[in-house]
């Protein structure tokens, strides 16, 4: 008998990060057997009927069915609720019509969706984690620890890893605190992994004196702009043709406000499709990402971590960011900054260049890291363990 399985996620596949992650593991699990059908919250601005028959071709190429529902932000107040309302009604709908076995729940959000209709049509669960929603919300200064909203959601989540079959989370951190408060059962760490067929090194460094420093990615809450620009003004110091280029989707305006006056021509600000991110970070010479060190973010997996290792790239990484500092340190493929100090960047910065001294060596061993810690097709292959011991089960 196949299993059937509900994939619920309250980000849209019209979103580029979730089109090239998760669907890459769900591919995978379709051509394995699993009859998969996806639940997403589209925003409307980033679905239109051509982007809508794109991705439904797509997915029906795998064999794979697609629900989806409108993401609401406005009115404030009522948008969360009302969305959880439908997409319980639609999980309810969809596990009776398709006789679905398994809800998939990417994220605390879509866990609280799911959770009642697996306890009335007495279903399973899978938790895949990705975060501690409820230290997330207060690191990010929208809850206060220990308020109404804290304690129930923190609540919920810890319900959610007694009720759920399987349990994963994103890094070894994250399940060693699950171990703290006395669950670990069925809890299994798979990373953020990278497509390693379309992230590779394909060239060498653009510049041959200076330094390409490169960022991709959103930039905004929890990503640290303001002192990436400060080591980025060390770097110049050190080496006055090096370049920063900052690859983001984020709107150019908001990006250039953080550029220090002088720096103009030094720092370029540009967007690409996912097709062409591979071929820009091939070209730099190292990627940054500086994250608010909180505690919430020991149980993140950064997307580009992977990627700028599979393309060869050190990193300059700061400390508190998931398992990143520990696989950096014993694998030796970049830097990491304990504090944001121009006395601190300058050391890191000396530390860096004698690692590119080892040129086609270091770039070597930093796709090997990225094969190692962070291939897709071994994150594929964990999935589909999990759901043969759901279905053993």
């Amino acid at each position: 008998m196949r299993i059937k399985s509900l994939y619920v996620t309250y980000m849209g596949l019209s979103e580029p990060l979730l089109y090239s992650q998760a669907l890459n593991y769900l591919k995978a699990l379709s051509r394995k057997g699993v009859d998969i059908l996806i639940l997403s919250f589209e925003k409307g601005d980033l679905l239109d009927k051509e982007k809508e028959r794109s991705i439904r071709e797509d997915l029906g190429k795998a064999g794979i069915k697609w629900s989806f529902l409108i993401y609401h932000k406005r009115p404030q107040f009522l948008s969360k609720p009302y969305d959880m309302a439908r997409g319980a009604f639609r999980i309810f709908y969809l596990m009776l019509k398709d006789g679905i076995g398994i809800v998939h729940a990417r994220g605390t959000f879509c866990a609280i969706l799911g959770i009642l209709p697996c306890v009335l049509l007495r279903r399973k669960m899978l938790f895949d984690m990705r975060g501690l929603m409820a230290e997330e919300y207060a690191d990010a200064g929208l809850w206060e620890k220990g308020s109404f909203s804290y304690r129930i959601v923190s609540a919920l989540e810890f319900y959610f890893i007694k009720r759920s079959e399987e349990i994963i989370v994103l890094t070894n951190k994250a399940r060693d605190f699950l171990a703290s408060r006395g669950r670990v059962k069925n809890v299994t760490v798979i990373p953020t992994c990278v497509d390693l067929d379309r992230f590779n090194p394909i060239g060498s460094p653009a510049s041959k004196n200076g330094m390409t420093l490169i960022y991709a990615g959103s930039v905004g809450t929890w990503y640290m702009i303001s002192e990436m620009m400060d080591f980025y003004q060390e770097l110049i110091s050190f080496n006055r043709d090096s370049l920063f280029f900052i690859l983001s989707q984020t709107q150019k305006t908001y990006i250039e406000q953080y550029i220090p006056e002088g720096l103009n021509g030094k720092v370029v600000v540009d967007s690409a499709g996912p097709e062409d991110v591979p071929s820009f970070m091939s070209r730099a010479t190292m990627g940054i990402f500086f994250i608010k060190p909180c505690f919430s973010k020991t149980a993140s997996s950064p997307t580009k971590f992977g990627e700028y290792l599979a393309c060869g790239l050190p990193v300059v990484i700061n400390k508190g960011v998931g398992d990143t500092e520990e696989i950096v340190r014993e694998n030796r493929v970049g830097v990491v900054v304990d504090a944001f100090t121009p006395a601190e960047y300058r050391g890191r910065i000396v530390e860096m260049n004698r690692l590119l001294s080892e040129g086609g060596v270091l770039r070597k061993r930093c796709r090997a890291v990225a094969e190692r810690y962070f291939s897709l097709r071994e994150g594929s292959e964990a999935y589909w363990d999990i759901y043969r011991r759901i279905k053993k089960g």
